[in-house]
């Protein structure tokens, strides 16, 4: 038996049309959706289309990863189905699953996205982390970000819009590492699955879409996830490379973006709409940074607002 886990947070604009596309293609898989706190009819949009299906609300935003192992804890399945609100299932190869979830052990499983080519991603080297939550955050939003899926990379890992794991061995090596909130807990996972001698996979036997960025609302700017991703990169790199690394990442990266900052600020005086709006964005980021370091209760990402405390 499969079991569908889906993490809503003000999903109701899409999570039906995920629910609809796993009961095509998977109608006899269980369906548990857990609710982060959604301000929005996302519960009763769930219900609505599968009135059947398990429903776990939780009355704060606890994240994708501990979310998702509250569904594999209650799960009866034995295959885990692990699903982004904007995700569908397109179509199932119900052959090729059979013969893939008889295989010793599974391992990590990437579904075929359309769209998103190879699904193993390189594990990037510091230096290009570093750009990407600081120089990176001045691309233009029509500019493409640059992939560099192809080069070598130390190793690999899946994004968790569409997972698919063996219930006992997701539970067996812990599932996602609660410290993460958003963002870098796909990365964590599937690096512990690689230290664990479990195999990382692709596969065609069930195909979907992402429709990336739409499965909750979020502000023009962006700020929240900007300043959550940089938090979890911090968080990620004291877990692998030790406080010494994450304090320099923490260090560095902060003193950039109040550089940069400084430097949108001066071109927005010149009237440059684009500084302007960039200058805006830098702003939030750090004012949301300094509010998450100021949150002592907070058990996200602890080691990482710990440094950024230290620093601010």
């Amino acid at each position: 038996m499969m079991s569908a886990i889906i993490v809503t947070y003000d999903s109701a604009a899409c999570v039906g049309q995920c629910i609809a596309s796993v009961q095509r293609a998977l109608p006899d898989a269980e369906i548990i959706v857990v609710d982060n706190g959604s301000h929005d009819d996302t519960v009763d949009t769930v219900l609505s289309v599968a009135p059947q299906a398990q429903v776990l609300e939780s009355p704060e935003n606890i994240g994708f990863g501990r979310a998702c192992n509250a569904g594999a804890e209650r799960a009866e399945g034995s295959y885990l189905l692990l699903l982004n609100p904007d995700a569908a299932v397109a179509t199932v190869e119900h052959q090729k699953l059979h013969t893939l979830l008889a295989t010793r052990p599974l391992g990590l499983v990437a579904p075929a996205l359309e769209g998103d080519g190879n699904r193993r991603r390189p594990e990037k080297p510091w230096t290009q982390e570093y750009v990407a939550h600081t120089f990176e955050t001045l691309r233009p939003r029509e500019w493409r970000r640059s992939d560099s899926r192809g080069r070598r990379a130390r190793g690999a890992w899946f994004s968790g819009a569409m997972l698919l794991v063996s219930r006992d061995e997701f539970l067996g090596i812990g599932g996602f590492d609660p410290r993460f909130f958003l963002y870098y807990e796909d990365r964590d996972l599937s690096r512990r699955y690689r230290m664990a001698g479990l195999p990382l996979r692709t596969t065609e036997a069930i195909r979907g879409r992402h429709a990336a960025g739409t499965s909750s609302a979020s502000d023009d700017l962006r700020a929240g996830p900007m300043a959550w991703s940089l938090l979890s990169w911090i968080q990620y790199t004291w877990i692998y490379d030790g406080e010494r690394s994450a304090r320099r990442a923490a260090h560095v990266t902060l003193t950039t973006l109040r550089v940069l900052r400084f430097s949108m600020h001066a071109l927005a005086a010149l009237r440059w709409n684009r500084a302007r709006r960039k200058a805006f964005q830098l702003d939030r980021v750090i004012r949301l940074l300094n509010e998450f370091a100021s949150d002592d209760e907070s058990s996200f990402c602890p080691d990482a607002l710990a440094l950024v405390r230290g620093i601010t």
